[in-house]
């Protein structure tokens, strides 16, 4: 009676219906603060790209009722929430010059791919001298911290410069929204392929492209490595761990939320090694797909400038800079400003003890965990549950976030209904069989 009880939250959030009743409300509600008031694309378009979205849910409701191309109808949403709005806002961009309700991140990795092209190392350097400075929210404020670094690793702004430099040379407009708009295609192209029932498939898309908290239109890249996880996730349910450990590793280079994945993935890629014998060859050649990308993409710049890399990726963000990312956001850094235990959100704090102490027992549990049961979902939950407890215990915690756990969350349940259903050969095969087989 207990096991039922326990196992209840997870039958209803594993349930297409409630993935869109929730996700898509959310996505109304967001829709209408953003666009519908008219605040910012003004009353007449902002109206209608909301009522766009207001006829896609319907449509995707009627879908599931009559139980008929119900990805199909989730498309169709996907499509009037992501891609209408973020075509208005760039058309917006383009006839005004002004980039409203564009992400800081977003226009600062354009400021950054002018600089490289220009001869420059895009960190170190100090974004007040940029037109970063007039941006829409910077403009009659006190200098934000951020504008004196670049926190992005280098594929953020290395995937949209050939787009950016073809756009410059033929003389059309540019917006890096357009490169994630493309990404997010290629994700959700990798959703629907996936060997999974339909239903899992529905709540991947939803967790993903319809939680308005990742904030897709105003062009938050979260999405650059969201997308390499699926297309992992889609790589080894296909029986290809080379292109797996290559997306995975892609994943990690984009942002390092996706770091907690590569050890887990390593352990059960050595597990799968040895029950299906690899050669030494093979299974070296799949763990230097981990690390890879990221080498590649950070490694040069890095060389390049090594303080000015560490400054920017590492101490702004932990705190140790001078120019120190303000405290806020959701987790306990938080809870200890309200109670004055921290001063001011300049204040410096020894995160980084408290997340060490809270992390190291969770990914050790991981590793016993994947050791046990060395399957794709089990590194997936444990990843993701080694994530939240850094964020929380992080400096800072953005709304995106908590939009990122949840997302994992559904992936890896997903992935374990998933692979249960369709009997899933390589995770049942290295499950069964043990590591001293071999």
């Amino acid at each position: 009676m207990i096991h039922r009880v326990a196992r209840l939250p997870r039958r209803l959030l594993f349930r297409p219906h409630l993935a869109l009743l929730l996700f898509g409300s959310l996505s109304l509600i967001s829709g209408w603060l953003w666009f519908g008031t008219g605040l910012f694309l003004g009353r007449g378009s902002g109206l209608t790209v909301w009522a766009c979205s207001f006829v896609a849910t319907v449509i995707a409701a009627l879908t599931l009722l009559r139980r008929r191309l119900q990805l199909g109808g989730l498309l169709v949403l996907v499509v009037a929430t992501v891609v209408v709005p973020t075509l208005a806002l760039i058309a917006l961009r383009w006839n005004t010059g002004a980039p409203i309700l564009m992400h800081d991140g977003a226009y600062q990795t354009e400021e950054a791919i002018r600089l490289l092209l220009g001869g420059l190392d895009p960190y170190g350097v100090d974004y007040t001298t940029t037109s970063m400075r007039l941006w829409h929210w910077y403009v009659n404020t006190p200098i934000d911290p951020s504008l004196y670094h670049y926190v992005y690793p280098p594929a953020v702004f290395l995937l949209p410069l050939p787009a950016y430099a073809l756009a410059h040379s033929v003389g059309v407009p540019f917006d890096v929204r357009l490169v994630d708009l493309l990404v997010a295609v290629v994700a959700a192209v990798a959703i629907i392929k996936l060997p999974w029932r339909w239903e899992w498939r529905y709540l991947v898309l939803a967790a993903l492209f319809l939680d308005p908290f990742f904030y897709l239109a105003q062009g938050r890249n979260d999405i650059l490595f969201l997308a390499p996880i699926v297309l992992g996730v889609l790589a080894w349910e296909r029986d290809r761990p080379m292109l797996a450990a290559l997306a995975f590793g892609a994943a990690a280079a984009f942002k390092p939320f996706a770091v907690f994945l590569l050890p887990l993935l390593a352990l059960l890629v050595w597990r799968r090694s040895r029950a299906e014998r690899w050669s030494t060859a093979r299974q070296l050649t799949v763990l230097a797909g981990l690390i890879l990308p990221g080498l590649l993409t950070i490694a040069p710049f890095f060389l390049w400038n090594p303080g000015a890399y560490w400054a920017d990726t590492v101490s702004f963000v932990s705190g140790s800079d001078p120019h120190r990312y303000p405290i806020q956001g959701y987790g306990f850094s938080e809870i200890l400003l309200l109670l004055k235990i921290i001063p001011s959100p300049g204040a410096y704090f020894p995160f980084a003890i408290l997340q060490a102490l809270g992390t190291l027992p969770v990914f050790a549990f991981g590793i016993r965990r994947v050791v046990g049961r060395p399957t794709l979902a089990t590194v997936l939950w444990w990843a993701t549950a080694t994530l939240a407890v850094v964020l929380f215990f992080s400096r800072f915690v953005n709304d995106n976030y908590l939009a990122v756990v949840l997302f994992l969350a559904v992936l890896a349940g997903a992935t374990r209904r998933g692979a249960r259903r369709i009997g899933q050969h390589v995770d049942r095969d290295v499950f069964t069989r043990p590591a001293a087989a071999a």
